[in-house]
This record gives structure tokens, C-alpha cells and sequence, in this order.
């Protein structure tokens, strides 16, 4: 886990502009394929199975890999073939702003290594966050577990930018889902996206694009908390927890300013778009 993009690294000191950026965004989204687009491109699958495959993929735990060979029915030989092919195509965020003309080979070697520099300095301030907190390993698991689904869901990478505590106030403009775990240990986990970012991950969930203010756009929320809920159960089983998740809820907070209780917040990004990670370890 770390705490910025490199792009937005070079943005922030000034490397490059944000035409730059969003150019070599543009150039990553033409150039990389996921495993199952090359495997249509290959004609080992066709498109139909590969959607299935995709749809599968952001609501599950497996991996691409293992979707292709037991929905797609394609051999472990073929897959490791694609996954070579794949790994030779994939275009950086750092080689296609040189490739758009954006940065020089030299300026981009200097940039990473400071920007990897940084980087490790944040990642030990992370872990030392994390290791100084109540029930630490409880919000790392959903913690964790929550930047694993959203960027499942979102197709875009995440990064956690800090944790610390909180008094676990819903912000304007979010939209919060939790859920309530119980057992041995009670606590509530939550996560507020950002209206964008809940936009877009509904179209994840369901796969067609929704009334973000209706029925199914909230059905679409809960059911990724309850994946993210259900899964840090599992996690937790051999750190010695027994616990088990309550229905999903999305709470209907008219003031969202005037809703507070103490919690440990993630703050953390999908891309562009913000959410929040809540871990109310006393719950109401």
C-alpha cells in the first residue's frame, strides 16, 4: 500500500502537465489488454465468454488466470502464454508519457527514483500507523479486503493514502455502505465512495449503467460491502476470530455532519476519485 500515483508524482512537482497525464492515460487504455481481451484477440475465446469472465472477475476472489482456465475452459499452457504476451505489451504510466514526448528517458530514471524513494518512506509510515492501532489486525484485513474489491469493481488502481482515527463522519458528496460483523468481536465496517466513484462502480456490480438514486444502484453498494464484509470474516477465521456478517445496509443520514462516532478512517483513491474506508470498532 502507498500513498500517490507516480503520475500524480509528476504532476505535483511540476514534470508534467495534466494534458501529459491524461495523454498517457489515453496511451495505457489503447495499448493494455486484460488476459481475456488477448485471449479473444488469440481466438481462443470469444467475446460473450470473455464478458462473462470479466463480469465473474470483479465480483469474485480469482484471479484472471484461473477464471480463463475454469469458465473459459482454456488450458494452463495457454494461459501462461497469454500472460507472457501481456506482460511484453503492457505500457507504463512512466514509458508512455515518454512515448508521447512528454518526459525523456533520463528525466523519467531520475523521477522514479525519487519517486520510489518517497514511496518507501510512506509505505513505512503506513505499516507504522497500522501497527499502533486497536484491533490493528482487524482494520488492516478490511482495509485491505476494501482496496482490493473497489479496484476490482472500478477497474482502476488504488492506493491508500493514510489511516489514522477518526470521528467517523460521512462526508458531502459520499455514499456510504457498512455492515455489521459480530462473534467474538463486534465491530462495523463501512465504505463511502465518492458520487463518481459510486457511479461507476454500480455499472462494476451489475455491468449496465444505472439511476445512481435507485433501487438497484443502492442494491448494487451494499452488495459490495457485504463481499468485503463476508470476505474479512473468512480472513479473520485463522488470526482466532469467529465472526459472521449482517445484512448490508446503506444508513439514510440526512445530516451527514451531525453523524459522528469514533472510528479508524482510510483515506484512500481509485484513480482519480476519492473513498473512505470506516472500521467502527464500537459499534452502537
Amino acid at each position: 500500500m502507498s500513498s500517490m500515483f507516480f503520475g500524480h508524482y509528476l504532476l505535483e512537482h511540476g514534470a508534467i502537465n495534466r494534458e501529459a497525464l491524461l495523454d498517457a492515460i489515453e496511451k495505457q487504455r489503447s495499448t493494455n489488454r486484460s488476459l481475456p481481451d488477448i485471449a479473444v484477440r488469440e481466438g481462443l475465446l470469444d467475446q460473450a465468454k470473455a464478458d462473462q469472465i470479466h463480469a465473474m472477475f470483479r465480483i469474485s476472489n480469482s484471479s484472471h488466470e484461473d477464471l480463463c482456465v475454469s469458465e473459459g475452459r482454456l488450458s494452463r499452457t495457454d494461459v501462461e502464454r497469454l500472460s507472457r504476451m501481456q506482460s511484453a505489451q503492457w505500457l507504463r504510466i512512466g514509458a508512455a508519457l515518454v512515448k508521447g514526448g512528454h518526459l525523456s528517458d533520463a528525466a523519467l530514471t531520475t523521477h522514479l527514483e525519487a519517486f520510489n524513494a518517497t514511496e518507501a518512506v510512506e509505505q513505512r509510515t503506513l505499516e507504522s500507523e497500522f501497527n499502533h492501532l486497536e484491533e490493528s489486525t482487524i482494520v488492516r484485513a478490511c482495509t485491505e479486503l476494501t482496496l482490493h474489491h473497489v479496484a476490482r469493481i472500478s477497474g482502476a488502481p488504488v492506493k491508500l493514502q493514510r489511516i489514522d482515527p477518526s470521528d467517523g463522519t460521512l462526508k458531502q458528496g459520499f455514499r456510504r455502505f457498512a455492515q455489521n460483523i459480530v462473534g467474538d468481536r463486534e465491530f462495523c465496517v463501512a465504505v463511502d465512495l465518492e458520487d463518481p466513484l459510486f457511479s461507476i462502480a454500480t455499472r462494476g456490480m451489475l455491468g449496465v449503467e444505472v439511476d445512481p438514486a435507485g433501487d438497484a444502484a443502492g442494491d448494487a453498494g451494499c452488495e459490495l460491502i457485504n463481499l468485503i464484509g463476508g470476505n474479512a470474516c473468512t480472513r479473520l477465521e485463522p488470526e482466532g476470530y469467529t465472526l459472521r456478517p449482517q445484512p448490508p445496509f446503506s444508513p439514510d443520514i440526512s445530516d451527514p455532519g451531525r453523524e459522528k462516532r469514533p472510528s479508524i478512517r482510510g483515506a484512500a483513491l481509485a484513480g482519480d476519485d476519492h473513498f473512505e474506508i470506516n472500521i467502527f470498532l464500537n459499534p452502537p
